[in-house]
This record gives C-alpha cells, structure tokens and sequence, in this order.
C-alpha cells in the first residue's frame, strides 16, 4: 500500500509541474510573438510614413511648379487678345522643354487639345505625373484642367528566369 501513495502522489506532483510548464512555454511563445508583431508593425509604419513623406514633399514641389506654369499662362493671355491657335503656339514656345525648378516640361498637341507634361521624382523608381490640359480661358475661369496627378512606375519590368513548362520533342 506504501508504494500505491507514494506513486499517487508523484503523479500529482508531476502533472501540476507539466502544466505549469506548458503554461510558461505558451506565454514566452505568446510574448515572442507579440514582440515580433510589433516590430514588425513599427518598421511597416516607419515605411509608410517616409513613403507619405515623400510624396507630400513630391506634390509640394509640384504646387510649385503648376503655380508658375499658372503665372505664365496668366501673362500670354494677356498678351493675347484671344483663345486661339497662336496663343497655343506661344504656350507651346514658352513651355516645350522649359526648366522650372529643375524640372522638365514637354507639350503635346492630342485631338486638337494642346497638353503640358511633367515628372517630379518621388523615389528610386517612382514619380508624380502631372498632366494640365490648356483651356480655352475666355470660356473658362482657369487657364488648364488637371487631367493626371498620379505616382508613376518609372522601372520597366523586365522577367529575370524563363519557365519552361512543356518540353517539345522533334521527332523525325
């Protein structure tokens, strides 16, 4: 009878040991992953926030730039009586290729519409497209129309490995 207690009360020591240590493996696995969520989230977050960053500084610079394509519109109007196809023509002398801040403007004429380009950089491989459409300003309160503010790819995409999926035999 001695033997039955003491192995009664073993197995009771034991099975309360293992449950404390699978309680303890549990929450150190719990905490383990927690704490790797967390950084996880924290580096995400960094990322992001440097990402809006730079495309805040990247419409900013943008503002910049439309605010002076703006001006010069505004002063060939008024040097030009009318809406017309001369006043496109000294909107595309004026524009085409010009530098503002570093920055390169290219006019194209699409279905009659006379339309003002540019890039700002956002990233490596990223940029802000503007587009402005030039508006008839005698029919019109503005001198252009926004057609495109959108980041860009600028990187081609070029595939790194073939996949062969079906092997073609000759036979002759």
């Amino acid at each position: 009878m001695k033997k039955d207690k003491q192995q009664s009360s073993f197995v009771n020591i034991g099975s309360s040991s293992l449950l404390i240590v699978f309680l303890v493996l549990c929450l150190a696995s719990f905490a383990i992953l927690s704490l790797s969520s967390a950084k996880s989230d924290h580096s995400f977050s960094e990322e992001l926030a440097d990402h809006k960053t730079e495309y805040y500084n990247a419409t900013s610079k943008a503002s910049l730039v439309l605010d002076k394509i703006d001006n010069l519109l505004a002063d060939s109007a008024e040097s030009f009586g009318s809406f017309g196809n001369s006043y496109k023509n000294e909107v595309t002398a004026l524009l085409h290729e010009a530098q503002i801040d570093d920055i390169t403007l290219t006019c194209r004429t699409i279905n009659n519409n006379l339309i003002v380009c540019y890039q700002i950089p956002v990233r490596e491989r990223q940029a802000l497209d503007v587009k402005l459409s030039i508006t008839d300003y005698t029919e019109s309160e503005t001198y252009y129309e926004i057609d495109t503010w959108q980041i860009i790819s600028t990187d081609t995409w070029e595939s790194d490995q073939k996949l062969n999926l079906m092997q073609l035999k000759n036979k002759i």
